[in-house]
């Protein structure tokens, strides 16, 4: 018995022995972009030098937590599982941008700061790159700096949704022009009207005309007076900061009427049709994690999205993340913010194999803005509580999987869209206008994409009688001249074929999203720049919530009047404007 007693004694103290630590598989990050120039002028709007020094400011601090942390800091154990500490590797790093020039240029000062100029790093020689056959070192300009693969995406690729999921989806439009129809837009409207008229004499004239400035242009007008008020020291010293902070309110107000409501419904009922472009990041996101988890951490260590305000606005209005305890919510994030989510698992510090599935878990981090105030602070996911974080895995993808898209057929229903590629993906039983994008189930005839094949074998078989026709009665013969095979191509696209040239297809009902080749998203404002503040502490909670101004004439956003649960297969619910 003896004997027993000591072998079980030998295995506690092995077992008390056994030290655990986070360990992060991968990261998903979406990023505003940086201060630009305002879109309400007449040149084209670009990132400016300041713009471009918050995204690098943003990419550095992922790079101290993600790539470099500190030695002997309490930060070791964040470094992402296998990722490369100074050479950027392509196959490491998923970079998708829109096209705008602010947004691409933002997603390349990012990476600037995530992956310096090797030679900053002291870290000259790349094997199999960077040595000559005379023994030469050769490192690429500026220092070695490292060119990345950024995939900017057209609204002509359906990966575009992924990205800013609210353009080109007609029912989103449609549904933000209700809003203005609402009384709740009326009253903010005319409690307004004299405040926009005040500020049209001495710094909106000439941009906003005096007969229509308003609070439809909200947005775009505090993008222009705060701009102004960085940029313009005659500006900085006549707006006052009360003025300026009540433009600001109105049009964080304005955007989350548009972007926030998730009782709004569009062609369905319970779509979330004015949360659209939360819906498309959420897709995003869950395939980035379950393709590192069934590559057991290879690749898709981090995947990194460039975008506008609105789809991290709807994403946190569909997550639950909006509360009174998580006030910064309550505002438009500021330029250079991130979404941040860990995909993490608790490991014995001597174990390198991939954990299973159920060992995984999920925490989410906001960083608001890149200033010496802003912090990564971490937030409960799905209206839980903070205790509650970090999320199994599985719990994530069940929550994720009430309100994503399931593939982008969804998106072009749910949308209404005529992109250019949503024919593709519609059925047999659905009727398809590519003038108003309307589409309707139930019609026994064609779809445009049958009909096309059928057309197109009418137009042969037509030409087949002609040319038969032809041959028989004058004479003509025809014959074979023999080629030489072009099978060396490989295909559609061959090797050339991009990351981008493919589509997400998650199966109704499963936590399983699935990449399939494929042989092949309108705001009624664009991309406006709203937000400059920072909500990094308790002490300005209050400020976070908004300031009503008039009596009457202003009411923050209530997220807790939404306390439904968010189900896309839950029975129909009223559509109610809120602001």
């Amino acid at each position: 018995m003896s004997k027993y007693l000591a072998l079980f004694y030998l295995f506690l103290t092995a077992t008390s022995q056994t030290v655990l630590h986070e360990q992060v598989l991968s990261t998903f990050i979406f990023t505003r972009y940086g201060e630009r120039t305002p879109l309400v002028l007449s040149t084209s709007s670009a990132l400016t030098p300041l713009g471009a020094q918050q995204l690098f400011q943003a990419g550095s601090k992922v790079r101290d937590r993600y790539v470099t942390p500190g030695e002997g800091s309490d930060t070791e154990t964040t470094t992402i599982y296998g990722i490369s500490a100074y050479q950027l590797l392509y196959d490491q790093i998923c970079v998708l941008s829109t096209t705008d020039q602010y947004v691409a240029a933002s997603a390349q000062a990012f990476i600037q700061g995530l992956y310096p100029p090797l030679q900053t790093s002291n870290w000259t020689y790349i094997a199999g790159q960077s040595t000559l056959a005379n023994g030469t070192n050769i490192i690429a300009p500026l220092n070695g700096y490292q060119y990345p693969q950024i995939s900017t995406l057209s609204s002509n690729d359906l990966n575009s949704i992924w990205v800013d999921g609210m353009d080109n989806c007609p029912s989103y439009t449609a549904s933000t022009q209700d809003y203005y129809d609402t009384n709740y837009y009326q009253e903010i409207l005319s409690n307004n009207a004299d405040f926009y008229a005040s500020l049209e004499p001495q710094f909106l004239n000439g941009i906003f005309s005096n007969a229509s400035v308003g609070y439809y242009d909200a947005v775009d007008i505090y993008d222009y007076l705060n701009y102004a008020f960085i940029h313009n020291s005659t500006v900085a010293e006549s707006l006052s900061t009360v003025d300026l902070e009540r433009a600001r309110i109105l049009a964080a107000d304005l955007v989350f009427a548009l972007n926030a409501n998730t009782t709004a419904s569009g062609s369905t009922s319970g779509d979330h049709i004015r949360a659209i472009a939360g819906r498309t990041l959420a897709t995003r996101l869950l395939e980035a994690f379950n393709t590192n988890i069934n590559n057991q951490g290879t690749s898709d260590q981090m995947t990194l999205l460039f975008g506008s305000f609105e789809p991290m606005v709807a994403f946190a209005a569909l997550a639950d993340i909006v509360s009174e305890q998580n006030a910064a919510f309550y505002n438009v994030p500021e330029p250079g913010s991130s979404f941040i989510f860990e995909l993490m698992s608790m490991q014995d510090e001597k174990t390198t194999s991939y954990p299973n599935t159920s060992d995984i878990y999920v925490r989410f981090f906001y960083q608001n803005g890149t200033d010496d105030y802003s912090s990564l602070v971490e937030y409960p996911l799905f209206g839980l509580s903070p205790s509650a974080s970090p999320i199994s895995f599985l719990d994530f993808a069940a929550g994720l999987e009430k309100f994503l898209v399931y593939d982008v057929a969804d998106w072009c229903t749910a949308c209404a869209s005529f992109s250019v590629f949503c024919p593709a993906f519609l059925d047999s039983n659905t009727t398809y206008n590519p003038t108003t994008g309307v589409m309707s189930s139930g019609h026994s005839g064609l779809s445009p994409v049958v009909a096309g094949v059928v057309g197109a074998v009418v137009t042969l078989a037509v030409g087949a009688v002609l040319s038969g026709a032809v041959m028989l009665f004058g004479g003509i013969r025809l014959h074979r001249v023999h080629t030489r095979r072009r099978s060396e191509l490989g295909g559609f696209k061959g090797a050339e074929k991009l990351a981008s040239d493919r589509d997400l297809s998650i199966p109704k009902g499963g936590a399983g999203a699935i990449v399939v080749e494929n042989g092949g998203p309108m705001s009624p404002h664009g991309h406006e720049r709203v937000g400059s503040w920072e909500m990094g502490g308790q002490a300005k909670a209050e400020e976070a919530k908004g300031r009503v101004l008039t009596p009457g004439a202003l009411r923050r956003p209530s997220f807790e009047d939404d306390n439904l649960s968010i189900n896309s297969h839950a029975p129909p619910t009223n559509p109610r404007d809120h602001v």
